[in-house]
């Protein structure tokens, strides 16, 4: 099954509805390194054939398998790594039908990696004008991205901007989502402490970000 993922990525302009089929079926395997290459083939289907494979995976968004919808978060990280001009805004938006989804798979794969790592890091123009937008967003499994986001390896080049999001999210009281501004203070802290140390230090004058600046401050 190894092997058949690497093929059927390669051949996928060549028939690319049976393509699809036996993807969508690898993608769900009970076999969790057959999923992941089954992912990374996804990925390479969709840098061969962008228009095409977008759709389907716009698709797979919506699937009942958390494992489907998984693999259109990895198609993205493999895309977004070519840095092609022009496919930011259309890889964002294959992401953001999944920003409310609850499921472990899907949110450990979304804001620390496919928009932090990956997104974050080729395109972060496009990506912090998206990341703003989300932040509106009422549903606090989206914010938890969003803030998460701003944990990965992508945000210390934006930690400035990266701040004036967080700051705005460190204000919600729901604890799933002020745990994930603390997460990302505390690692941007880590990068960049002449940034964020005085930005903390002003939280602990503020009763309503207290509790978050000593979350993050436990582990700086």
């Amino acid at each position: 099954r190894h092997v058949a993922c690497g093929l059927i990525g390669a051949a996928y302009p060549q028939d690319p509805s049976r393509a699809v089929e036996l993807l969508h079926g690898l993608v769900d395997d009970p076999d969790w390194t057959v999923r992941e290459s089954a992912g990374d083939a996804c990925g390479r289907a969709l840098l061969e054939e962008f228009s095409r494979v977008s759709e389907v995976l716009h698709e797979w968004t919506k699937d009942r398998s958390e494992n489907v919808r998984r693999a259109v978060l990895i198609a993205v990280i493999k895309a977004a790594q070519s840095r092609t001009p022009g496919w930011g805004e259309p890889l964002l938006k294959l992401i953001e039908p999944l920003l409310s989804d609850r499921a472990k798979v899907v949110r450990r794969n979304l804001g620390p990696f496919a928009v932090g790592s990956a997104m974050l890091r080729y395109y972060p123009s496009i990506t912090f004008e998206y990341l703003v937008k989300w932040s509106t967003s009422t549903d606090e499994q989206a914010l938890w991205n969003v803030a998460m986001a701003f944990s990965s390896s992508g945000a210390p080049p934006l930690v400035k901007k990266a701040l004036i999001v967080l700051r705005k999210l460190s204000l919600d009281e729901r604890r799933y989502v002020w745990r994930a501004v603390a997460a990302a203070m505390w690692k941007l802290g880590r990068k960049k402490p002449e940034v964020v140390r005085p930005e903390l230090a002003r939280w602990l004058e503020d009763e309503r970000r207290v509790q978050v600046a000593r979350e993050a401050l436990r582990y700086l």
